[in-house]
């Protein structure tokens, strides 16, 4: 346990060592320093000043998040927010944690995405990140987020009013959306469907099966591809004429997904590999 009278480097150190023993190193470090941000220490001040000795309430906090790091709770749930695309985005048990590759599929879709964007949907909108994103990069759009959870839409928008972002939330579930009314197109459709496979929870870290949602992350393995069928068909309804389709996927299923939106009529369609060279983003056109 940490001490009271402890320096701002002692205070970096201790919690670097208990990060160290859930997440990589890397990981670690960039946590660390969303911590101490969020406590008011961003890193120039620990560097410019590493023998500063904060108030004893901080000590507390430190501590206090500590244990909830040791009992598995995700660090951006223990703040209560993340960080994405630039907006400060609330997290909690009742939506999933953005990863970067989402965050990476949004700036995929800003730089290569035309100026003709006037109606955008998100399906699946979970905590809203990826409908805001959009609103801030293609601010003169109409941007709708849908989800089929009641909960994940609250936070979504606290989301949109804590970012000043305008955004309509509609409760939608994408495996039965025939309750849009039928003359809505869309220029572009984004989605992060759940795709990770139930086989694939024992190879999943114990901080993401025990605390994030599990409908917004597995899929039966009978049928993986299932909510990319389904948008597949809102896309045959909902897409424009020339509009554009973006979605995460599994990266064991690129070429499985892109013969699936081939098969259904769209052009151009592509697999992209994220960061990592994996498959990681399928994008097809109307």
């Amino acid at each position: 346990m940490l001490q009271n009278r402890a320096t701002l480097k002692q205070i970096r150190f201790h919690l670097l060592s208990e990060l160290r023993q859930i997440y990589m190193e890397n990981e670690s470090d960039s946590i660390v320093r969303l911590v101490m941000e969020h406590l008011g220490y961003p890193l120039s001040v620990s560097l410019r000043e590493p023998d500063l000795v904060p108030d004893p309430p901080l000590t507390a906090q430190i501590n206090a998040f500590v244990a909830d790091i040791r009992s598995g709770l995700p660090i951006q749930y223990i703040l209560g927010q993340t960080n994405f695309c630039g907006l400060n985005i609330k997290v909690d048990k009742r939506v999933l944690i953005p990863r970067p590759e989402t965050e990476e599929m949004v700036e995929h879709i800003k730089a290569r995405s035309k100026d003709s964007i006037h109606r955008i949907i998100d399906l699946g909108t979970g905590s809203g990140c990826i409908a805001l994103a959009l609103k801030k990069y293609f601010p003169d759009a109409v941007v709708w987020g849908v989800d089929k959870s009641q909960e994940a839409l609250r936070v979504a928008g606290e989301n949109g009013r804590k970012n000043n972002l305008q955004v309509s939330w509609i409760k939608l579930d994408l495996l039965n959306p025939h309750t849009l009314e039928e003359s809505l197109r869309f220029d572009l459709v984004v989605s992060n469907p759940p795709y990770v496979m139930n086989s694939e929870r024992e190879m999943m870290p114990r901080n993401v099966i025990e605390f994030e949602p599990e409908s917004a992350l597995f899929v039966a393995d009978e049928d993986p591809l299932i909510f990319y069928r389904a948008i597949a068909s809102f896309c045959k309804s909902y897409l424009a004429d020339r509009g554009e389709i973006w979605v995460e996927i599994n990266e064991q299923f690129g070429k499985e997904c892109a013969r699936l939106f081939e098969k259904e009529g769209f052009s151009k369609v592509r697999v992209l590999k994220d960061i990592h060279e994996k498959d990681r983003y399928i994008n097809a056109v109307r």
